[in-house]
């Protein structure tokens, strides 16, 4: 499998899912599930929901084996697939958000908080530090529109090229770019206005 696993591109992976060969099915979770993870992650500020998502995207990457077109790039459907699942998850928590805040304005308790942040404080300063600006951006990234949110992420953190996030977004090459200049225009103001200064605008 080793030797399988080096050697064979991820299409022709797909290709033998393709013909019920759950040897190739298992090589592409290995070699995607933690950057699918790592993304959706990344999108919906949540690992243990991310978790759940990713397997999610795996099943119907296997479920769908026979919708999958050999002349497209397999990463591309992969992440299309992941992206998809993480706009529902955006738009489903956007929705629950907004019950809470018609159910706190009716005197609902605030235990039903949407949000879990974790609690650095017995960690090592600069550990804690770094955490701590993590957990800022990563804030910040969730409060942009979901469109900049997704493409910024792709480009910053996955290493995609604008003509592969057009592809998984479904739009345009230049209106990635437009989304990209808005998104990192957006989180530059956003991060100034939490302290976090330009050498940590530049990561994004």
């Amino acid at each position: 499998m080793r030797e399988l696993h080096l050697r064979t591109s991820d299409e022709e992976l797909m290709m033998r899912c393709r013909s019920g060969d759950t040897a190739a099915f298992e090589l592409i979770v290995m070699r995607f599930k933690d950057q699918i993870i790592n993304y959706i992650c990344r999108s919906v500020g949540d690992y243990h929901q991310a978790e759940d998502l990713a397997q999610e995207t795996f099943i119907r990457i296997y479920k769908n084996a026979d919708s999958y077109e050999p002349r497209s790039k397999f990463k591309n459907w992969l992440y299309l697939i992941a992206t998809n699942l993480c706009r529902n998850e955006i738009r489903d928590r956007s929705r629950r958000k907004t019950d809470l805040l018609a159910r706190k304005s009716t005197g609902a308790k605030e235990s039903d908080s949407l949000d879990i942040f974790p609690d650095f404080r017995y960690m090592p300063d600069r550990l804690y530090e770094k955490k701590e600006r993590e957990l800022i951006i990563q804030q910040k990234i969730n409060c942009l529109p979901e469109n900049q949110r997704l493409c910024l992420i792709l480009v910053t953190y996955q290493g995609m090229r604008y003509e592969e996030i057009a592809e998984i977004i479904g739009c345009s090459v230049s209106a990635v770019k437009s989304l990209i200049h808005r998104s990192r225009r957006n989180m530059k103001k956003l991060l100034m206005e939490s302290g976090i200064g330009e050498s940590h605008n530049a990561k994004i």
